[in-house]
């Protein structure tokens, strides 16, 4: 079987909104929102496929190569916050209509930035939902045909945020290099 690199996998589930694992508000919930990405984790970022994460003072764009761009605005489709060592970025998307939160762990390491998802199997979307379901309340929305589930968590604080990322709800983490400044 073809390996899938990991950073493509994350656009895919950006751009088709294919998370099944989503939050009714922007998390962790009682988080502070930051203002300026810039103090947070500036710069250019490179996966080993050569996609690109470019991180401006109020924006998030994914690329890859020449063949799409997702890019999160701060105040309209990106709230990011402080959790633990790093942040919580947050895409908005909708479920049937509904504004939900797509979230996606950051953590800044020397030259490194890891980024922690969710991406479960359709399949074992019922395991996942028994765990979760003794940690927060949840909404369980299936879509027309009954063929996509989705999940929406709703954590009502940083600590019921903390035991969902406890029990593995960002199961997926890729890496990518900080760009160096050429001399």
């Amino acid at each position: 079987m073809k390996r899938i690199p990991q950073f493509i996998l994350l656009f895919a589930l950006l751009l088709t909104s294919c998370n099944n694992i989503v939050f009714n508000k922007p998390q962790p919930v009682d988080g502070k929102s930051i203002s300026n990405l810039n103090n947070a984790f500036p710069g250019i970022f490179i996966s080993s496929d050569n996609d690109t994460l470019t991180i401006t003072r109020n924006t998030i764009s994914l690329g890859s190569g020449n063949k799409f761009t997702v890019t999160g605005t701060l105040g309209k489709n990106l709230d990011v916050r402080e959790y633990s060592s790093g942040f919580v970025v947050n895409f908005s998307d909708s479920v049937k209509g509904r504004l939900v939160w797509i979230a996606y762990i950051f953590k800044l390491s020397n030259d490194s930035l890891f980024i922690s998802f969710s991406d479960f199997d359709p399949n074992k979307l019922a395991e996942v939902e028994k765990e979760i379901g003794n940690i927060v309340p949840y909404e369980k929305v299936n879509d027309e045909n009954k063929e996509n589930t989705k999940i929406i968590l709703k954590p009502r604080n940083s600590r019921e945020f903390d035991k969902l990322v406890s029990a593995g709800i960002f199961n997926k983490t890729i890496s990518m290099k900080m760009e160096k400044p050429k001399p």
